[in-house]
């Protein structure tokens, strides 16, 4: 099991209630944009966590709108779907499975004498590394 940070924010349109609604997660760029993000995605497996957040480049503060468990691999997804040349032209339909357990929005405030190198926090996607940012996450679903 691993921890992710993900954005839901695509050029200013929230997208958390679509990934809530439908109890997923998409990438939210076309793949010539980012083969790295498809890379990273398509990593996950059943059991890791995944929390929505925003920040701020330098911002020690993360935004956190929702979290849950990877039910679905994103190899999974794409078989289920089905391998036509209508889904694999259409971005949308990468996706991975998502039981969102926690929906409501709340702050992790990382203390100055944790983490000082936050920068990777305002990427599109990413494993939380940082065992503050973790705990708050396990506390959160785990009270």
């Amino acid at each position: 099991m691993a921890i992710f940070g993900a954005g839901s924010n695509w050029d200013g349109d929230e997208m958390k209630g679509d990934f809530f609604d439908n109890e997923n997660f998409v990438i939210g760029w076309d793949y010539d944009n980012a083969k790295d993000l498809y890379d990273a995605v398509s990593l996950l497996k059943a059991g890791d966590i995944v929390y929505l957040k925003s920040n701020q480049s330098g911002s020690r503060t993360i935004r956190v709108k929702g979290i849950g468990v990877v039910t679905k691999s994103f190899v999974h997804c794409l078989i289920e779907k089905g391998l036509t040349k209508e889904t694999i032209t259409d971005w949308n339909s990468f996706y991975i499975k998502i039981k969102w357990v926690i929906k409501d929005e709340f702050h992790i405030n990382i203390p100055d004498t944790e983490g000082k190198l936050t920068n990777v926090r305002a990427a599109t996607f990413y494993e939380e590394y940082l065992p503050f940012v973790q705990t708050a996450i396990l506390n959160k679903m785990f009270p």
